[in-house]
């Protein structure tokens, strides 16, 4: 099996324009790249990524039926290997959702490349709770794990029943992850390479490496895999200079090493 390691575009328009941006991915080791917005012609930026050897992972951010369907429009257009969709809205009563997923996964038909949903505040997916009674209504749902919002809404490490209970029923459906690291109080720590940071840098890391040796078991060919650090607000800064607490270039490459390192003789 194969791990691809994705840039997360997000955060990153100080590096130049959408061209620019790709070849900087590329000459970082990147093996594709995420993002929603291409900002380019959809058939350039399809003839770049393949010039380039980037994978593509489109992101599409839904609230209902209809915004899925104009969403995926475009989608078709830009020859991705994954579509990572932010599902409905967390006030949906389960039923609302439950019909959501299923229409939306009927139009999913539409595109020949595997379609996830992604685990994240305000969405379907917001919680551990949430996310396995979904679960379990759909079988055939699969999703993006970003665990960040997990132990932010949880407000705990998710160690312990029932919360475990909820994370071995995620870490089963998940094909995706967005490897951000998050802590009981926020979806993104100050610094996921020191400290307080670190410690929960590696307690993620059971659960990812959890995930990708259980696709790796049922011959998955592939894990795709975005250390998906963001800008402020999102980020921890300083709260005179608005100066970042870190640099998520570096956090992200910083994950990313890891990730090679851990699994350089597994697969």
């Amino acid at each position: 099996m194969e791990l691809k390691l994705l840039k997360c575009d997000w955060g990153m328009e100080y590096l130049g324009d959408p061209p620019e941006r790709l070849h900087k991915y590329k000459e970082a080791g990147y093996d594709g790249v995420e993002c929603a917005n291409i900002g380019m012609d959809p058939d350039e930026f399809s003839d770049l990524t393949g010039e380039l050897g980037l994978d593509y992972v489109a992101m599409m951010f839904c609230d209902d039926e209809q915004a899925f369907r104009d969403q995926l429009e475009h989608v078709k257009k830009t020859r991705p290997i994954l579509v990572n969709c932010h599902p409905g809205r967390d006030w949906f009563s389960h039923e609302r959702g439950v019909d959501f997923f299923r229409n939306v996964m009927d139009m999913a038909g539409e595109v020949d490349v595997q379609v996830v949903y992604e685990t994240h505040r305000t969405r379907c997916l917001y919680s551990p709770w949430a996310t396995a009674k979904y679960l379990e209504a759909i079988p055939e749902l699969r999703i993006c794990a970003d665990f960040s919002h997990f132990t932010t809404v949880a407000e705990g490490d998710m160690t312990l029943p029932p919360y475990s209970d909820f994370m071995d029923i995620a870490i089963a459906r998940t094909d995706h992850i967005h490897a951000r690291v998050g802590y009981v109080q926020g979806p993104q720590v100050p610094d996921a390479r020191v400290g307080e940071g670190l410690e929960w840098t590696e307690h993620f890391e059971q659960w990812w490496d959890r995930i990708i040796a259980e696709r790796q078991a049922e011959g998955r060919q592939f894990v795709t895999i975005n250390p998906e650090f963001g800008p402020p607000l999102y980020q921890p800064f300083d709260p005179v200079t608005r100066e970042p607490l870190a640099d998520i270039w570096e956090s992200c490459l910083f994950i990313t090493e890891r990730f090679r390192q851990r699994w350089a003789d597994r697969l």
